[in-house]
């Protein structure tokens, strides 16, 4: 374990912090002994490009473009205005031969050095690297001039560009272009298990957080798993913060390292202050330049901690920070982060400050604040130690749920009237499910889609049971019901051993074969095939009995 000094700090921050007072330099030591360690390291996401740029819009527009990018290696135009649809041409510009081809983009697909941009002309369907016989068969850089580009996700693909009409983002665009030439790399910002996904059984799709909160379109439906595309994957975070199971979780770093850290750093500076640092998450290329201009202003208690985007931490993470010893976890955005990784923060900070809520807490002890308003929210939060409080000391833990266990089992210890239990917003990844006995035929259908074993059957006799903990609330049980028996309903236990218990939701005694008497189903279930099948004339005057024979004496009874 390496020794960090106090410029290391400054260098991984961003910008260096005061340490004049007996709080800064409590500070400063905090987070010289949390940043002690390396991060693990995560694999490398590859891209090859050559520099071929692709221009799409009007042919003026593009002409005029071409000219401003003079040192890219090489560059085409779809011209999209200013020529019949399916025409080839060759021009000069900046010195250079430009071929262009007229005709409509119909879909772009792809990221740096792997584009396809499918065309749509008169006679048909072309692809536009294909019919320009590129090397590779693929364009490396696409520049969207149109006012509606093709793309309009939150955050396009690496590669590229949608100045939408904006001259100054379209400087911007060309300067980064003439960068993009050669071999680049960055992490592999997240990880997938599919074994404890709870996207989808037996064609059945239950949870659906990760697709609906990732702002690059990178995750997308794999049959009944999901599929993260690594090269469109910007490292927001969102998805695994959303994510119930744990199947999908930041890589770099990841969660050991970062409670690890955090613990450090809160341990030390409560040791030596005696009251309860704010920790304050922010992303370093967007938030830190906003940060280091406010430095001065930030309060001395304050711990800033620089995570890769402002997605990348969740409940976990900021339960077990309170458990640390915090006084509160403030994550911060800026005007450049995307709208539904806003939204995204906004319901797990919903779901964290719901169950402190229930313990007890007044306030918001989690809370998301955009930049603009960061000094104001610092500043609000009382940093006074609990009195007889015991802080949290569990780390080294990788596993979401395991870590959401720790950080709820030793919070609720520390409450002073608990409630049996905590209503939780609807989304959260914590509850039960009722059954309605009355419309519950035992068929075990749910069983056989729970992900989690949250739901369990019994062997030696019609028997459904649960075990509230394991339940993520995906939804795949009450869509799998056939006769819609089955509810869910979002709380939190505070009883950890109830939590984790195994109880009964319906049982019956089995049904038995009229003729050999071998338990073969359920009484409810006789009678619902009763029901559905009592005017159809199979089954008429003596066929129903077959219903209520096990399927050795049905066959027996055929000859």
């Amino acid at each position: 374990m390496s020794v960090i000094s106090v410029e290391q700090v400054g260098s991984f921050l961003g910008f260096n912090l005061p340490g004049e007072s007996s709080q800064q330099k409590a500070r400063l030591r905090a987070l010289t002994i949390a940043l002690q360690s390396d991060a693990a390291p995560t694999s490398l996401v590859s891209y090859n490009s050559s520099g071929i740029v692709a221009l799409v819009g009007p042919l003026p527009s593009a002409l005029a473009v071409a000219e401003e990018l003079p040192d890219v290696p090489g560059c085409l135009i779809l011209a999209t205005q200013g020529g019949e649809s399916g025409d080839t041409e060759t021009r000069e510009v900046a010195g250079r031969s430009v071929p262009i081809i007229y005709g409509q983009p119909k879909t772009v697909t792809g990221f740096l050095g792997k584009f396809s941009i499918v065309v749509a002309r008169d006679d048909g369907e072309v692809d536009l690297a294909k019919a320009l016989d590129l090397s590779g068969g693929y364009l490396d850089v696409v520049l969207d001039l149109s006012r509606e580009p093709m793309l309009a996700n939150e955050i396009l693909p690496p590669g590229y560009f949608a100045p939408r009409g904006d001259n100054e983002a379209l400087d911007q665009a060309c300067q980064e272009i003439a960068e993009l030439t050669g071999q680049f790399e960055k992490p592999r910002y997240v990880l997938y298990d599919p074994d404890i996904c709870a996207h989808g059984s037996r064609g059945i799709t239950g949870c659906r957080r990760c697709l609906e909160v990732c702002p690059a379109d990178a995750i997308v439906t794999n049959g009944e798993k999901i599929e993260v595309a690594p090269h469109l994957c910007h490292g927001m975070g969102s998805c695994a913060a959303a994510c119930p199971t744990g199947a999908l979780a930041y890589a770099y770093p990841g969660r050991t390292d970062t409670l690890d850290s955090i613990r450090r750093a809160i341990t030390t500076y409560r040791q030596e202050t005696g009251i309860g640092p704010e920790l304050l998450f922010f992303d370093g290329a967007k938030g830190g330049p906003e940060v280091a201009a406010s430095v001065a202003q930030l309060p001395d208690h304050v711990i800033p901690w620089k995570i890769e985007e402002a997605g990348s931490t969740g409940p976990e993470i900021w339960l077990s920070a309170i458990a640390y010893g915090a006084s509160s976890v403030t994550v911060m955005t800026t005007a450049k982060t995307p709208v539904s990784v806003v939204s995204s923060i906004t319901d797990q900070i919903g779901q964290v400050n719901a169950f402190l809520f229930g313990l007890g807490w007044n306030e918001s002890l989690v809370d998301l604040v955009i930049s603009q308003k960061l000094i104001g929210r610092l500043s609000d939060i009382s940093t006074e130690a609990l009195p007889n409080a015991k802080y949290a000391t569990f780390g080294g833990m990788d596993e979401k749920r395991a870590v959401l266990r720790a950080a709820i089992d030793h919070l609720i210890g520390q409450a002073a009237d608990l409630p049996t239990e905590i209503a939780m917003p609807s989304g959260s990844p914590f509850g039960e499910i009722q059954v309605d006995d009355e419309k519950c035929t035992m068929c075990m259908g749910c069983v056989a889609v729970c992900p989690t074993g949250a739901i369990l059957d019994n062997k030696d006799r019609p028997c459904l049971s649960f075990i509230e903990w394991n339940c993520v609330q995906c939804s795949l049980c009450a869509q799998a019901c056939p006769e819609q028996a089955i509810e869910l309903i979002p709380r939190l236990l505070t009883d950890s051993n109830a939590r984790m218990e195994r109880r009964v939701l319906n049982e019956e005694a089995p049904f038995e074969c009229l003729d050999c008497k071998k338990p073969f189903t359920t009484l409810s279930m006789i009678r619902k095939m009763e029901e559905k099948l009592s005017g159809h004339r199979m089954f008429a005057g003596e066929g129903l009995r077959r219903l209520k024979l096990c399927e050795d004496c049905r066959i027996k009874g055929m000859f």
